[in-house]
């Protein structure tokens, strides 16, 4: 990780770029530490690329669409692994063009990369490059993917487990399909690495700009973590974005304390506390082009059970449409003008 000395106030300082899209003063590849330009198109670099978090269907894909997304990130499932035929992979793709919803990345959260139990560790790597060679099938150049958890070790030892399954075993993979994989910060056992801090410490064990974050603001917030300024100090390793927000109900938690319930939930972009302009314009600056993927998690907008049909119910239609017309106010005027009806 390079040293950056700049503060939140210098960046906007020194950047004066806003959130609606002004050029930005780096280029892609300008500053220490960029990732290898040829890690993405030329015009994947200029602009972000606004999706839907999904369970696969061709019906959700054209949702997509229609809602006038440029992509769909999504998750592994019972029809959608690195176990189904090539005639179902050309099926995908087929869906994908039909509807005009690219599959940006795919999600490999099952996968324990740092098990306590050695056959366990052994067979989520083999699980794991499956999912790699499987994105690369479908023409995607990211996969999604938690960090991994060995119960009662200490922080470094996980570091030290994470980076050596990384550099030994999946960065031979990595770069012989021109791929890139990062873990999102999300709280839970098999997922250690949520923090700035150990964040710092993978990356420093990990120089590779294959490997970065999936990163997540919606769960610093709830740690009381700023995730605009978490997000420029690790700028240079965010690969992929989950766009969802949360909101702390004031009330409940004078009441409950942080160790009691319901205090806090996911929301819909725009509808929690996270400065949205501000964390966008972070992603412009360095020239983000990876995905920026709504990951609805929100129960106001939402009608369950939202993810077992092939189409979503229309409550959680509205709350995905919302986002599309929230987010697009910040993103660039060419991206944003796709939508917003």
């Amino acid at each position: 990780m390079a040293d950056y000395k700049l503060g939140r106030r210098d960046f906007f300082k020194v950047g004066g770029a806003s959130a609606l899209g002004a050029s930005v003063p780096f280029a892609a590849g300008a500053y220490p530490g960029a990732p290898p330009q040829t890690m993405m198109s030329a015009e994947e670099k200029k602009f972000p690329q606004l999706a839907i978090i999904t369970d696969y269907s061709p019906q959700k894909l054209a949702f997509a669409a229609s809602a006038h997304y440029q992509g769909a990130v999504v998750k592994q499932g019972r029809n959608f692994n690195p176990g189904i035929s090539d005639s179902q992979v050309d099926e995908i793709l087929s869906a994908s063009r039909q509807t005009g919803t690219r599959i940006i990345s795919i999600e490999a959260m099952e996968f324990n990369h740092i098990a306590r139990d050695p056959a366990e560790r052994r067979r989520a790597k083999a699980g794991f490059i499956r999912s790699i060679e499987f994105a690369h099938r479908l023409g995607c150049r990211f996969v999604g993917c938690f960090s991994g958890g060995m119960e009662g070790a200490s922080p470094d030892d996980q570091v030290k487990a994470l980076a050596e399954a990384v550099n030994e075993t999946y960065m031979p993979v990595l770069e012989k399909l021109d791929m890139t994989m990062g873990w999102e910060n999300y709280p839970c056992p098999t997922n250690f690495a949520t923090v700035p801090a150990l964040w710092d410490k993978v990356f420093e064990q990990v120089p590779s700009h294959r490997l970065g974050l999936e990163f997540d603001p919606s769960h610093l917030v709830r740690q009381y973590i700023d995730p605009v300024a978490a997000a420029w100090n690790v700028r240079d390793r965010i690969l992929a974005v989950h766009a969802k927000d949360t909101e702390i109900t004031q009330p409940v938690l004078q009441q409950v304390g942080i160790h009691g319930e319901d205090w806090w939930r996911y929301r819909i972009p725009g509808q929690g506390l996270i400065d949205w302009p501000a964390f966008i314009t972070v992603l412009l600056q360095v020239n983000f082009g990876g995905g920026i993927a709504v990951e609805h998690e929100d129960p106001f907008w939402d009608e369950p059970p939202s993810n077992d049909a092939p189409e979503f119910p229309q409550a959680r239609k509205d709350g995905f449409i919302l986002a599309q017309r929230f987010l697009g106010m910040y993103l660039p005027g060419r991206l944003a003008s796709s939508g917003g009806s």
